[in-house]
């Protein structure tokens, strides 16, 4: 009997220590686990509107206001058609044509036809966009028997926009528009047009 309870403790004692390592064990995975490298980036489950691959197609109808030709051109309207696609979440090369005209004093008509390559910036807040546009490109423009072509175009955008749903945004866009004509042998017809535009924009995503 004497020898069994020095035995009973040994055993205790081994037992003990057994459970003891076990749970330091347990403890080190607890501590691994918390290691910065195996969390999971919950970054990547925030909702972006758009992302690398994604297009649009927009079509627009703008008033048109010209700025610097005193009365000889009226307020008249434009048409506007693009394909844009996004590089990432935030930034959108394409293309813009559109036709627009304003009528003159001599009630005849200037018209244009804007052909732009385009870079765009969208910040967004929720279903809300606000893309800012910079474009460059060539016009063809044409009054009375006169044609000019190519004409540079600059043209800056802002505008803001209420994405619907995932596959169509609505809202509003104004237009700042440079157009330059230089004439080499007739430097006397040298002239540049200022426009400012604004009108209602549909945008159909995929």
């Amino acid at each position: 009997m004497k020898k069994i309870i020095p035995l009973l403790l040994l055993l205790f004692a081994c037992t003990t220590l057994v459970f003891a390592e076990g749970d330091e064990y347990e403890d080190d995975q607890d501590i691994d686990n918390d290691d910065p490298a195996l969390e999971i980036d919950e970054s990547d489950d925030i909702y972006r509107p758009n992302g690398n691959g994604d297009q649009y197609i927009k079509i627009a109808l703008m008033g048109e206001f010209p700025l610097n030709f005193d009365d000889k051109l009226k307020t008249g309207g434009a048409a506007e058609i693009g394909y844009h696609r996004f590089l990432n979440s935030f930034v959108a090369l394409g293309f813009d044509v559109s036709f627009g005209y304003n009528p003159t004093i001599g009630s005849n008509m200037f018209t244009y036809v804007p052909m732009v390559l385009t870079t765009t910036v969208q910040p967004y807040i929720g279903p809300f966009e606000f893309p800012l546009t910079f474009g460059i490109g060539a016009a063809l423009e044409s009054y009375l028997n006169r044609n000019y072509f190519p004409g540079l175009i600059l043209k800056g955008q802002g505008g803001a926009f209420y994405r619907v749903t995932e596959s169509w945004s609505f809202g509003v866009e104004s237009e700042f528009m440079y157009m330059p004509q230089w004439y080499s042998k007739h430097s006397d017809w040298n002239d540049y047009g200022l426009f400012l535009s604004a009108g209602l924009v549909a945008r159909y995503h995929f």
